[in-house]
């Protein structure tokens, strides 16, 4: 069987193994190797049509789906600004503003006001469209938390997979007699060259001094061994090998990194953007601080509760009204994205601890009957791709009938009925499969 773990950076989990990196993962097939090959980097690059969430979604790739909405974007903000220019007989300016109020739902309580039936006409069809767009962005924020949940759950189980792993290098040999002494080195215990060999086939490669560093901490004693025990209390994970200093200044300094991370800079940026507004509220309207604020916040978050007022003539000037609907269109998209990361950050804890729990979870004497019987095998016991079907329909991301629909078709390619497919038979086209 193959094993396939997606968002790898370090193919160092299983032994004996080999290794190959996919543009969506990392599948593994057991082959015999050399004890000394315990973590294998042999890695080949080659493409599958598997769509991933960081890569395509049903053969949908974000990127020019991005790309796509920014476009239909400006052909709706022009096509607006010019029909109610030419309908209204509104500056351009102004139509602008408008068009901008109108289809982002955001409702400025200005004196600018439609009085042709036949444009507001255009605005109800307008306003529905631009709410589809906003749909379209609650979507993209459910689906930028849940990728963002199992990117933690994977640097989570990648963690503990390492631990794993690494425990068993520290474990798998027996006594060793040490140069120097001539005492016995125990079980758990790794030599020095040992311990930077094992790094090393871990693609952690270490200058002289760097490797120094790492054995005066794993090894403070100077006894010329690692010692698993002291090991795994201080193991951050193999990015961190060597692990942060806990002093004032280096707290502080990962503070100021963490805030200013490519996660955490979207909060930044809002906040930039809300000082923006203040600003031009302060300088250019001459209101308050309080006023300011609120005309900013509330543009943002669509409520509109404050604008620049209009002229004698009842027309928005050309300077606030540029200004407030340059402002609201970046501005509108970047609160929401500023909610999103908010919530991600949230939630994802929470949805990987669920995770998590739902996997470590024992199994009940339903679920086991269930698995044994009714999932990928009918011989009364739970196999590694029963127990792999049961956790994911536990937590919710495969359906009995999903599941049925995949034996479907893989009876479909099983042209000799064997219960197994070869290579032929799983990369052909197979008929009447929809």
């Amino acid at each position: 069987e193959c094993s396939i773990i997606n968002g790898m950076k370090c193919s160092c989990l299983y032994s004996p193994s080999l290794y190959f990196t996919f543009p969506h993962g990392y599948i593994s097939w057991p082959h015999p190797i050399p004890r000394n090959m315990f973590f294998s980097y042999t890695k080949f690059r080659t493409k599958l049509q598997i769509p991933t969430s960081k890569n395509t979604r049903n053969g949908i790739n974000p990127q020019n789906t991005k790309t796509n909405i920014q476009q239909l974007a400006k052909r709706r903000f022009t096509l607006g600004t010019l029909f109610y220019s030419k309908f209204n007989h509104w500056p351009l300016p102004q139509s602008f503003f408008y068009a901008v109020d109108a289809g982002m739902s955001i409702g400025f309580c200005t004196q600018v006001v439609e009085t042709k039936i036949g444009s507001r006409a255009f605005t109800i069809v307008y306003i529905l469209l631009g709410a589809s767009f906003i749909g379209g962005a609650l979507a993209y924020t459910v689906q930028h938390i849940i990728e963002g949940a199992v990117s933690r759950s994977s640097a989570l189980y990648r963690h503990i997979l390492e631990e794993d792993a690494l425990k068993k290098r520290f474990f798998e040999g027996r006594k060793i007699m040490r140069s120097g002494n001539g005492g016995m080195m125990e079980e758990g215990t790794l030599s020095h060259e040992e311990f930077r060999l094992v790094l090393e086939e871990i693609g952690c490669e270490l200058s002289d001094e760097a490797f120094s560093a790492v054995c005066e901490i794993y090894d403070p004693d100077r006894r010329g061994y690692v010692d698993y025990e002291h090991f795994s209390k201080i193991y951050q994970g193999i990015d961190r090998i060597l692990p942060r200093k806990t002093g004032l200044a280096r707290r502080l300094w990962d503070g100021l990194r963490t805030v200013f991370n490519e996660e955490n800079r979207i909060f930044l940026w809002f906040v930039s953007w809300v000082g923006l507004g203040v600003m031009y509220g302060m300088k250019s309207q001459k209101w308050d601080f309080i006023t300011a604020t609120h005309f900013a916040v509330s543009a943002l978050a669509t409520g509109g509760l404050t604008a620049p007022p209009v002229d004698e003539n009842g027309i928005l000037p050309t300077e606030p009204a540029i200004f407030c609907g340059l402002y609201c269109i970046f501005g509108v998209p970047l609160f929401a994205m500023t909610l999103g990361q908010f919530a991600s950050v949230l939630i994802e804890g929470y949805l990987v601890e669920e995770e998590h729990a739902a996997i470590i979870r024992p199994l009940s004497e339903s679920e086991y009957e269930f698995a044994s019987k009714s999932l990928c095998t009918k011989d009364d016991a739970v196999h590694l791709s029963d127990f792999i079907v049961l956790q994911l329909m536990r937590q919710g991301k495969m359906s009995v009938e999903s599941l049925q629909f995949m034996k479907r078709q893989f009876e479909l390619c099983d042209k000799d009925k064997s219960g197994k497919l070869s290579w032929r038979e799983a990369t052909q086209l197979t008929e009447n499969i929809r």
